[in-house]
């Protein structure tokens, strides 16, 4: 039986020679000692130590100390109400940001899936935390209003004696969120403002004791922080936060809308070597002086657009194509395609446009042109921002705030071409 010849194999097999085993022992000591490095040392190739890496505090500077490094927790990283950060570089899961000589100006870093667990390191605390600096007052417009992080610190400051003003478009104290936090605010006493026409108080913008100036394309939304691509700067200057003071005060009487004229104080300031031009739409000519600027171009242009429905802008930069200038776009998906979008325009016009890439909502409202001038703000490029809403831009020459704007333009339009997979 076939077992039977197995086991007669088996008694067959001579024993292993002593000396065979001995032979195999050198070989695996031999090859155990290689792994080790004692050969190495006993050759006199030992190399230094290896140094573990050490890990990075959340500003990038050096951790502090002797010993075993501790685990690096990430932290929200905010600026000091009066001074820049430390380093030139702040990032977190959820924003990046940059300190130049000026300014500082921050990115949303949207994620896909997001979710509320992990909404920590955002926007929100960096301007809860500035807000919490304030001394003397607060004035705050804004279209959509709903974190409770900005909400809570709204209420702390009013709490210790700061002068608080808040403006809201009221079509969306119609959402349960933003009605509880602006519900809050006015039963503490804080006077909140309901900006209640028809258009749209487009706004994004806070004073801070009349020196501070926040402005950007971020609406106080979980949205807008955590999901949407979206762009803030900060600006320490009195005669810029004069301006908008000054509208601010337009907003708060009431008085919002076209008609009223101008109330930009120091329509352009220099500010660290830069040149800042304040607009405000619907009284400051937006549209135009945006169309100048790109009819000035020399090189380049890029645009991220929330919305895009500006013939004039469109033509503008068709014709900046026509001359031979690198031109290219990135407007959000769900309005490349929508009613009066320019998109198939400034396709047929040659201008290297796409859809974002976002599975959110890329909401930039940016153009920069010749690696030194950004514009940026609350105004879509729409006729209704010209016309009807209110509006805030800052048109700023300056190539190092460029640079920072570009950065964040590749990685836009990177994800343009290649979107994220969204489920």
């Amino acid at each position: 039986m076939p077992s039977r010849r197995r086991s007669a194999r088996r008694r067959n097999v001579a024993p292993p020679n002593l000396t065979t085993l001995l032979v195999l022992l050198v070989i695996v000591t031999a090859l155990w000692a290689y792994e080790e490095g004692y050969v190495d040392r006993l050759l006199g190739r030992v190399a230094p130590t290896p140094v573990a890496e050490a890990p990075e505090t959340i500003d990038g500077s050096e951790p502090q100390g002797g010993g075993a490094p501790e685990p690096v927790i990430p932290q929200p990283s905010v600026p000091l109400p009066t001074a820049p950060p430390p380093e030139d570089t702040i990032e977190t899961d959820a924003l990046r940001g940059y300190a130049g000589s000026w300014y500082q100006v921050y990115f949303t870093k949207p994620r896909y899936p997001e979710r509320a667990e992990t909404r920590f390191g955002g926007l929100d605390e960096t301007i809860a935390a500035d807000l919490d600096g304030a001394q003397s007052r607060i004035d705050l417009a804004v279209f959509d209003l709903s974190l409770p992080r900005i909400g809570d610190a709204l209420l702390r400051a009013h709490e210790r004696g700061v002068a608080v003003r808040v403006v809201v478009d009221s079509e969306n104290v119609e959402k349960p969120d933003v009605a509880a936090l602006v519900g809050n605010l006015q039963a503490a006493g804080v006077p909140v403002a309901l900006d209640e026409r028809r258009a749209f108080m487009h706004n994004k913008f806070i004073v801070i004791d009349r020196v501070v100036v926040w402005t950007g394309s971020a609406n106080f939304t979980a949205n807008d922080v955590y999901r949407n691509n979206n762009n803030m700067l900060r600006i320490i200057d009195e005669r810029l936060a004069q301006n908008y003071t000054a509208k601010a005060d337009d907003l708060f009487a009431g008085s919002g809308g076209p008609g009223g004229g101008s109330v930009v104080l120091h329509p352009t300031l220099e500010i660290g070597g830069a040149q800042v031009r304040t607009m405000f739409a619907p009284d400051d000519p937006i549209t135009r002086e945006i169309i100048a600027r790109i009819d000035g171009a020399q090189q380049r242009i890029d645009v991220m657009a929330f919305a895009f429905t500006s013939d004039p802008i469109a033509e503008a930069l068709v014709a900046a194509r026509g001359r031979g200038l690198a031109v290219r776009g990135v407007m959000e998906s769900r309005n490349a395609r929508g009613s009066g979008s320019d998109f198939e325009l400034l396709q047929a016009g040659g201008v290297d446009i796409h859809s974002d890439g976002n599975c959110y909502i890329m909401h930039h409202k940016v153009i920069l042109i010749d690696g030194r001038t950004v514009i940026t703000g609350s105004f879509n490029f729409t006729r209704a921002a010209q016309d009807q809403d209110d509006e805030n831009v800052l048109i700023i020459d300056d190539a190092s705030l460029a640079a920072r704007y570009h950065e964040e333009f590749e990685r836009v339009y990177r994800q343009a071409l290649e979107p994220t997979r969204c489920g």
